[in-house]
């Protein structure tokens, strides 16, 4: 008894760099404005806002993108810092209320109604205990990756069915 085998090798379409391109593009861009909104979420309830700026790059083995901003006071917020002595610089006392309520929250994304309230306290120096770091960045990184791999992967299954290569 015998089997014939008969086997069409399938040569598969050259990639169409150009589809390929705008797929990865399109996916950069859509990740990088959803981790953007969050940021601006962390935000929202500020009343001096910190812009967030966005820079996407594409290479021959990698896309990535940044967004971030430079203001201090985000970072302080972010990072947290440690306690230290506050103290006038143009005046001779310090003139703050004396109930605080923070905005934002250690792993939350998001920012609601909070600030300062109650009467008025007037001090020489004032021992400021720290701020709590937030970890914005390390929340909406660890929120945002799967997705991220996700909208990648899909980038390149629509550009390779551009090509001619559908499975």
């Amino acid at each position: 008894m015998s089997t014939v085998v008969k086997v069409k090798v399938l040569k598969p379409q050259t990639l169409k760099q150009k589809e390929m391109r705008l797929e990865l593009l399109n996916a950069l861009r859509s990740a990088a404005r959803a981790v953007q909104r969050d940021y601006e979420a962390t935000v929202a309830t500020w009343d001096r806002k910190p812009e967030f700026e966005l820079v996407i790059a594409l290479g021959k083995t990698k896309a990535e993108f940044l967004v971030g901003t430079d203001d201090k006071i985000y970072g302080y917020v972010d990072e947290g810092t440690r306690p230290h002595i506050i103290a006038p610089k143009k005046a001779k006392v310090l003139r703050f209320s004396n109930i605080y309520r923070a905005k934002t929250s250690p792993g939350v994304v998001g920012s609601s109604d909070g600030g300062s309230s109650g009467d008025p306290v007037f001090a020489k120096v004032v021992r400021h205990p720290g701020i709590r770091a937030r970890k914005f960045s390390k929340t909406i990184n660890a929120k945002h990756k799967k997705s991220f791999k996700d909208k990648m992967h899909e980038a390149m299954r629509r550009a390779r069915e551009k090509s001619g290569n559908a499975i």
